[in-house]
């Protein structure tokens, strides 16, 4: 039976078939298992022959997944939607009807019963675009094959579809982080900016740092605001994270918004949601990130920097545990604990009249200093050798020892840029280490004397800066492999400039080509 020759109403048909896509569309199954049944399920009610789901980018970039379901199993002929249609759709964001198959060149090999019969309708599958523009891009492509039908039958066939469109971008979106997600766990227990995300390890030697692992240890036996101060690159997220970690919550969601990378007028969008309708002149709900932390924590970095609008919200949330979607007047009841941090003075923005005095209060029921690097010395060569053997765990590679004049150069340097920068630092060096040992001249320059360069008296200012560019033209081909394309990629300059700079040097390129030893 099709919705053509059912007793039933379209709309009757429609809302049947679009009740039965939510019904299906359960978040406690997998995203994948929820998209096969929906589409299914539309070949079920609606009676179509076919139906298609095309998603670009899943789940990683220049991707494409592609999922369909039939009221008969197909073999042996061309069944897939075509690529002209479909690339139509996916280009203009615009529905596409095809009322006679057979002239079309997307559907040549098909049975000719199929071309008599049958009708293609292709709608975009659209979700909201980065940082709630407003502006939609489409993810995908939705398609049928229908029974054919007169124009204006397929014009309200095409406008269900436009609907359904709607509740299968929620589930591509959740399939779509579903199988990035462990990649994307698995990068960011590599990044810098917090201590040892690998194994989730602290190195704590010096007494400031032990005290923040006891203020973190209290805090994770109970659900009061934390509000970790301290300047940036000290490893606040990672402390977040250990703290979510040790807690009751830990078995549930821990979501990040970064305040600061985002536009202003997107702040309380991105943390709160946006609900659909006239209000927010948006076509889909989505969730904020207060809502995606239900049951978990939600770590807000860089609270300083969100608008009025979104202060005041938040501290709605923290008073009576109720929030607002942007563009609706209906309250949500969240259960999410609030860690905050900021690497601004909020006292003095308080003064001023820039953030909430109550906020503030709110936030700090449990506030914790996280010293920056200078202050905790202690902590910078234990930090140092724990880096270095997640590095050689990583790669499969062996680390045996830094250096004594490696020593010194890192304990004297005062590290700017915190744990962050001390990251990167022997990430560099690592790469650049052959046999294990890392020494003087594997750390960058940033971190070299006069007296460890042996440049103190020896060379005039033209002279270091002809040997600096030296040094950084050798190491940069050594990385490369002699590979001067890439070596001009990762100096930012032009194959042009570094091929004039390595014949100005007289650098043989082949001297670091594995294999070509002269």
């Amino acid at each position: 039976m099709n919705v053509f020759s059912s007793g039933e109403s379209l709309s009757q048909k429609f809302l049947t078939a679009l009740r039965a896509l939510l019904d299906e569309s359960v978040p406690s199954r997998s995203a994948r298992d929820c998209l096969d049944a929906m589409l299914a399920r539309m070949v079920e009610v609606m009676g179509y022959h076919r139906v298609y789901l095309e998603l670009l980018d899943v789940p990683l970039k220049n991707l494409r997944l592609s999922l369909s379901r039939g009221r008969e199993t197909f073999f042996n002929a061309p069944q897939g939607p075509g690529p002209i249609a479909t690339g139509q759709t996916l280009g203009t964001r615009q529905s596409v009807i095809i009322d006679n198959m057979a002239d079309h060149p997307d559907f040549y090999g098909r049975p000719a019963q199929e071309l008599e019969n049958l009708a293609f309708i292709c709608v975009p599958v659209l979700v909201a675009g980065q940082r709630y523009t407003g502006q939609q891009i489409a993810m995908g492509a939705l398609c049928a094959d229908v029974p054919k039908a007169p124009p204006i039958f397929l014009e309200h066939q095409r406008d269900f579809m436009m609907a359904a469109g709607g509740v299968f971008a929620i589930a591509a979106e959740r399939l779509r982080d579903e199988l990035v997600k462990p990649k994307s766990k698995s990068r960011a227990e590599h990044e810098p900016g917090a201590e040892a995300h690998v194994k989730h390890k602290v190195v704590a030697v010096s007494k400031s740092m032990r005290l923040v692992l006891r203020q973190i240890d209290q805090a994770a036996q109970n659900d009061s605001a934390v509000l970790l101060r301290g300047e940036e690159g000290t490893g606040k997220e990672f402390l977040a994270k250990t703290l979510h970690a040790q807690s009751s919550r830990r078995k549930r969601a821990f979501q990040r918004l970064v305040c600061s990378a985002e536009a202003p007028e997107g702040i309380y969008r991105a943390l709160f949601g946006i609900q659909k309708g006239d209000a927010s002149k948006s076509t889909q709900s989505k969730r904020g990130a207060l809502e995606l932390a239900q049951g978990g924590t939600l770590y807000v970095e860089d609270v300083e920097e969100m608008t009025m609008e979104a202060q005041q919200e938040l501290l709605r949330f923290l008073q009576d545990g109720t929030a607002h979607r942007y563009g609706s007047d209906q309250p949500m009841a969240l259960d999410v604990r609030i860690i905050a941090s900021s690497r601004a003075n909020l006292e003095d923005l308080v003064s001023s009249g820039d953030f909430l005095e109550d906020l503030y209060y709110a936030l700090s029921v449990i506030p914790i200093y996280v010293p920056p690097l200078r202050d905790r010395a202690g902590d910078v060569l234990p930090l140092a050798e724990y880096f270095l053997e997640e590095f050689a765990k990583l790669e499969g590679r062996e680390f045996k020892r830094i250096s004594t004049p490696a020593i010194d150069l890192i304990s004297q340097y005062h590290w700017p840029d915190n744990v962050r920068e001390l990251y990167s630092c022997m990430e560099r060096a690592f790469e650049q280490s052959e046999d294990g040992v890392i020494r003087a001249y594997h750390l960058p320059p940033t971190l070299q004397t006069a007296e460890s360069s042996n440049t103190e008296a020896t060379l005039s200012f033209g002279e270091a800066v002809d040997q600096f560019e030296k040094e950084l033209l050798i190491e940069a081909l050594k990385k490369a492999k002699g590979n001067m394309f890439q070596a001009a990629k990762d100096l930012r300059e032009s194959y042009r400039i570094i091929n004039y700079k390595v014949k100005k040097h007289s650098i043989d390129p082949k001297r670091f080509t594995p294999g070509k030893k002269r």
